[in-house]
């Protein structure tokens, strides 16, 4: 990544802007940003290829992916998606998610999940979430020896019916198969939760609610057919929602999250302080966060030193908030950064880059 300022700043404030996340402009890169392998664009996955190379895997996981290995991938690659969509939702915040994607690390043995945040529980449930969405789609796309589309829908035969607008339609084309994405999510990642303690149950519900999130979101995609484009009939099938809907969903989950008292039951039920049992698709933590301001690898903060802020925002992203009272620097900058990513299966992200001569405030 690169950044180009002006020549004759400081070299305090040049550090700072070289921090930005920045590409060549204009330009389109093919990364193997989800295993870090230099491997084709269709590989051939096997165990020594997956298992082997992410890094600390958990018993039960790893003996999951020797037996699905492709499906593994997918799952690392769901992860890394969510690893992105967690970086977008929470961009304004002094946690944003970037500790999370650095080369070689699994995300879920940061120290921050080790805690009982409402950052932790954000991460835990958007990596479910991530799973699920990706799993369900590389099932559809007939990337996966173990699954296919989901022909539950079809019941041996198209059942047609009415669509909203009076037209008639059709089940058929091929279905996410999100029943086999959710099971293999919950393997996948519930088996890291050995515990019987309430801080693993609450895991486990934040789990799950990143699977809801998916689950209960799924939508009826169609393709039209008939005379120049009279749309006399559809064919239908179940799709997985855009993940930038499901990220959504879960953001304004993780802005009412419920903290829960961790002595409030022995036997692992989980309720508020109001002794009302939780939906399940709140998000729940336990531990008030700290203020992330300065860097501590005790909770995984880099702090915000650094940090593009707003000077004129009334929300979390202004100077005086994400810069900590610290003050900030305005600069001039040619600034380029990654966006508009698609990721294909299934180990690579595509990535243009958006670039942008602005002045900026940073903070000191």
């Amino acid at each position: 990544m690169h950044c180009d300022v002006m020549q004759g700043l400081p070299g305090m404030i040049l550090m700072l802007v070289v921090s930005l996340l920045a590409v060549l402009p204009e330009v389109r890169t093919m990364e193997n940003d989800i295993l870090r392998l230099n491997i084709p664009k269709e590989p051939h996955l096997d165990p020594n290829t997956v298992c082997k190379t992410y890094p600390e895997l958990t018993a039960n996981q790893y003996n999951l992916c020797r037996k699905y290995p492709d499906v593994t991938a997918s799952a690392i690659q769901g992860v890394q998606i969510a690893i992105h969509e967690c970086q977008f939702q929470l961009r304004t915040h002094r946690w944003n998610c970037s500790s999370l994607e650095t080369k070689n690390k699994n995300p879920h043995s940061s120290p921050l999940l080790a805690k009982g945040y409402k950052e932790t529980a954000f991460a835990y449930a958007i990596s479910a979430a991530g799973v699920t969405h990706q799993v369900s789609t590389a099932c559809s796309m007939g990337k996966l020896k173990s699954c296919g589309c989901d022909m539950s829908v079809l019941h041996g035969h198209n059942v047609a019916g009415p669509t909203p607008v009076g037209k008639t339609f059709e089940w058929g084309g091929c279905s996410h198969n999100v029943d086999f994405g959710e099971r293999y999510a919950k393997k996948f990642l519930d088996s890291k939760e050995q515990a019987r303690d309430l801080h693993s149950q609450i895991n486990l519900h934040n789990n799950r609610a990143g699977r809801l999130a998916v689950i209960r979101n799924v939508r009826k995609q169609c393709k039209c057919h008939g005379m120049s484009g009279s749309c006399e009939l559809q064919t239908c099938w179940k799709a997985t929602p855009e993940f930038r809907k499901v990220g959504k969903l879960l953001k304004k989950k993780f802005e009412d999250a419920t903290k829960v008292d961790l002595t409030n039951e022995a036997d692992g039920r989980i309720f508020k302080k109001n002794g009302k049992r939780p939906r399940k698709t709140d998000l729940l933590f336990f531990e008030k966060s700290p203020n992330f301001c300065d860097p501590n690898p005790l909770v995984d903060s880099p702090g915000t030193t650094g940090r593009l802020c707003n000077k004129t925002s009334t929300g979390v992203d202004n100077c005086e908030t994400l810069c900590c009272g610290r003050g900030y620097n305005t600069l001039k900058v040619m600034r380029s950064e990654r966006c508009h990513c698609k990721f294909y299966w299934c180990c690579y992200v595509e990535c243009k880059v958006c670039t942008y001569n602005e002045w900026v405030t940073v903070c000191k």
